[in-house]
């Protein structure tokens, strides 16, 4: 007997499950999109998610999977933001996940052993166990208290209350016995965590007192059905009064009444196999349940009317969630994470973890992001034709248009090459050969060999850990453009003195050079200083006609070359003085003199005084010369341990798309002799080696180098950028006029220097060190706030690709 109450006929099973499930990782072929003529399939499944919600500021979905993972997805994004490993082993699955109400920490069970984990959300930690559940419980439901501080678990055999703080077991119910063959494998706890319904293998439901610890009813509506993994869903859930409870029984949805049990309505539907998920809105207006069929149907709860179905799982939805704000429905099932328009049942996503923790984010015209070798599994198929993604890099690899349709809005001005366009002229293909780095020398030799496959070639970029570094052309506009940015136009004296914007008298033809065709074959070797330790050597090419880029082939390589001291070279240029005297500035020699003192201060608590080195420009010295030839010499001495910040205070225009910093020569004619490019920037930044670099233009319409910067530097490099970080400061964006008068400095330098003023405020993660992205946030929403209270719109852009370092250490 004793061994029957250790181990019952459901703990039977569900060792049989565990057995079951770890030796099914996968699902079959999982079908992702069909648009347009294309479809896509995964070859090989990412793994089974059992367990999804939603952050309850609603900006991440977690989802629990078979692998024992719990993947944070960033949704505004389409990024992956953290991957927690709850347990190492044989026992699979993540079944229930609850937040804290503050985000801060989650909950975690496991579907086998009685495991339930808490963990910090943001530092990734675990925090510690919470043992007592029985190695055979499978954890169906947890749930913190509303302040935080408490949490309660519950299993196939017992509910526990726990003390999150000390992690001290509180109490325990043993809601079940063998004999009374209510083993649940359902369970919710009410909004107050005052009570618990528990929903039995063989049908059976009760409620249950916690503080009590007794039952308050039990309900025998025994379907008779046991149906395949059922111990596996946990369909059922408390309405957010607390007066209702949703419950999936077998193919049935039905409403009851928590105070009795009694069923208050039953939502018909045609048939669609066994409920294993349901959620209720945050109103309590709307009800969602997920079904073996593979579809989500949402209802109204009121009348238990079917307002639609979502379709795109290709096999049993396992947990449904809506977020905070109603707008979107979370669902996971198969092998996938599902976003979807709660008001259309539009899919607008679907997320995807692999082996290695490679991942995937998809939109459903087959847009994605992903890690660097996310997309592998990827096939895609095209007028009756099977093609790798690979080959299709440069139209599906759009990380820019999966964060603007996750953020609502409309992609088709994004969308600037189809299939059709790289089937007619495709990318070449790039191969590398191995990389033997020499011992004592920091130079290594880097040979490539490009094949056309019907495109021709045409442009080459050339990348050292993430930083290009060789290409043989500047940016080509886009195929596609949207209306052209027009200059400001300055009317009156008070916006000549308090505003950097000029008006152009004559607008001369400036173009912008192209790369030469190079036939069907193209090799070239070139020569990279290497850092000491892992070295990436990534490539990429277009066509002869810059229209389609290849997939970017990557070769590593250690370098044992003595590692070095960094240093920190800072060029400042500040001009207020120029030839046409109609457009002087008051504070632009102020704030490229302001920064450079504050930033030879402040950075001296990162690097040693004595590597700090700077060079101030203004006014008659800051000639477009001058400032090429202080970057010429430059990249003579910086090496790519040191690093690099280069700040600008000045005009700036907008041309034809592409954004322009004025030099001291500056008549008030569009002349290139007195004009510094976005290419041209792009340049300088390739010029100097180093891997860690800030660029800041207090300047009208700099948000405009982001047209050119991002084309080379975009969301794709990212992923490959671990050792690099470019961070691109634009005052204003590329419509707006950067204010030169706010308390003696340009308004966006005056946020910056008050940002680098030990500012407590600006540490985001509490490191005591104010990074490139923390300052730039910082200047960023102080900038929007205080041009917002003086009547003066400008919102600087704040472009950060790749790594993050300190700026300077908190004193």
């Amino acid at each position: 007997m004793k061994i029957f109450n250790k181990i019952t006929l459901p703990g039977i099973l569900i060792i049989f499950a565990i057995l079951f499930l770890a030796s099914c990782t996968t699902t079959p072929k999982l079908n992702l999109i069909k648009s347009s003529g294309v479809s896509m399939e995964l070859t090989k499944p990412a793994s089974y998610v059992f367990s999804v919600l939603f952050s309850p500021d609603g900006k991440y979905a977690l989802s629990g999977s078979l692998d024992n993972n719990v993947t944070i997805w960033d949704i505004k994004t389409g990024n992956k933001s953290r991957t927690l490993n709850l347990l190492s082993g044989d026992v699979p699955g993540v079944s229930a996940l609850s937040m804290s109400h503050d985000g801060k920490y989650l909950l975690a069970g496991m579907k086998g052993g009685g495991w339930v984990k808490l963990w910090n959300v943001e530092t990734g930690k675990e925090i510690r166990s919470l043992p007592g559940h029985s190695f055979t419980e499978a954890m169906e439901a947890l749930a913190f208290s509303p302040d935080g501080k408490y949490a309660v678990t519950g299993g196939s055999y017992l509910i526990k209350q726990w003390n999150v703080t000390t992690g001290k077991e509180l109490g325990t119910i043993e809601h079940a016995t063998f004999f009374e063959r209510n083993q649940p494998y359902a369970m919710a706890f009410s909004p107050d965590r005052r009570y618990a319904f528990a929903k039995g293998l063989a049908g059976f439901i009760s409620l249950w007192d916690i503080q009590a610890r007794k039952r308050l009813w039990i309900y025998g509506a025994n379907t008779g059905h046991y149906p395949r993994g059922g111990l596996f869903n946990t369909s059922v859930q408390f309405s957010p009064d607390g007066e209702y409870i949703l419950s999936g029984e077998g193919e049935k949805l039905k409403l009851r009444d928590a105070a009795s049990g009694q069923t208050i309505r039953t939502f018909v539907d045609e048939a669609s196999g066994r409920i294993d998920a349901v959620a209720f809105s945050s109103d309590g207006k709307y009800a969602l349940s997920g079904s073996m069929d593979g579809n989500i149907r949402l209802w109204d709860v009121q009348t238990g009317v079917k307002l639609k179905k979502f379709a795109g799982h290709s096999d049993e939805v396992s947990s449904v969630a809506f977020s905070p704000d109603g707008k979107y429905v979370l669902s996971g099932g198969d092998a996938s994470t599902r976003l979807w328009d709660a008001s259309t049942g539009a899919e607008i996503a679907t997320m995807m973890q692999f082996d290695e923790r490679e991942w995937l984010v998809i939109t459903s015209e087959g847009y994605y992001n992903s890690s660097e070798k996310g997309a592998q599994y990827l096939n895609v198929k095209f007028e009756g034709k099977d093609y790798t993604v690979e080959q299709f890099y440069d139209v599906f690899y759009r990380p820019d248009i999966v964060a603007a349709k996750l953020r609502g809005e409309d992609i088709s001005g994004l969308i600037t090459i189809t299939m059709k366009d790289a089937i007619k002229s495709p990318p070449p293909v790039v191969e590398i050969s191995p990389v033997t780095p020499s011992p004592t020398s920091p130079k290594a030799k880097v040979c490539y060999n490009i094949k056309s496959t019907g495109g021709g070639i045409g442009e080459i970029r050339l990348f050292h850990n993430g930083k290009l570094i060789e290409s043989d052309g500047y940016y080509k506009e886009a195929a596609k453009t949207s209306d052209k940015m027009q200059l400001a136009s300055l009317t009156s004296n008070k916006i000549y003195e308090d505003m950097r914007s000029v008006k152009i008298k004559g607008v001369g033809e400036i173009s912008p050079i192209t790369s030469k065709t190079k036939g069907e074959v193209f090799e070239d070797c070139k020569e990279v200083d290497a850092i000491h330790g892992e070295n990436e050597i990534s490539i990429t090419a277009f066509n002869k006609d810059n229209t389609v880029q290849g997939y970017m082939q990557t070769a590593k390589f250690n370098s044992t070359i003595k590692r070095e001291e960094p240093h920190l070279y800072i060029l400042s240029v500040g001009i207020d003085k120029y030839n046409d005297s109609t457009v002087t500035l008051k504070y632009a020699t102020k704030d490229a003199t302001d920064i450079e003192q504050k930033l030879l201060k402040q950075t001296a608590t990162v690097y040693k005084p004595q590597n700090i080195h700077y060079e101030l420009l203004t006014d008659d010295k800051a000639s477009k010369g001058s400032i090429i030839n202080k970057i010429n010499e430059l990249s003579r001495v910086v090496k790519p341990n040191d690093g690099f910040i280069f700040f600008v205070a000045g005009h700036g225009v907008l041309l034809q798309s592409q954004y322009y910093m004025l030099t001291h020569e500056y008549n008030g004619t569009a002349n290139e002799n007195a004009m510094i490019s976005s290419n041209e920037i792009v340049e300088m930044s390739k010029k100097i080696k180093s891997l860690s670099q800030l660029f800041i233009f207090d300047t009208c319409h700099a948000g405009g180098v982001d047209y050119i910067v991002s084309g080379l530097y975009d969301a794709r490099m990212s992923v490959l950028a671990k050792k690099m970080g470019l961070h691109i400061y634009a005052s204003a964006n590329s419509k707006e006029a950067a204010m030169d008068g706010y308390q003696g400095n340009g308004l966006f330098t005056y946020t910056l220097l008050d940002g680098l003023n030990n500012k407590k405020e600006a540490d985001k993660n509490n490191d005591k060190k104010i990074s490139l992205v923390e300052l730039g946030e910082y200047s960023k929403q102080t900038t929007a706030e205080l041009s917002k209270k003086i009547g003066h719109q400008q919102t600087p852009l704040i472009i950060n690709f790749g790594k993050d370092n300190a700026v300077y250490n908190l004193r």
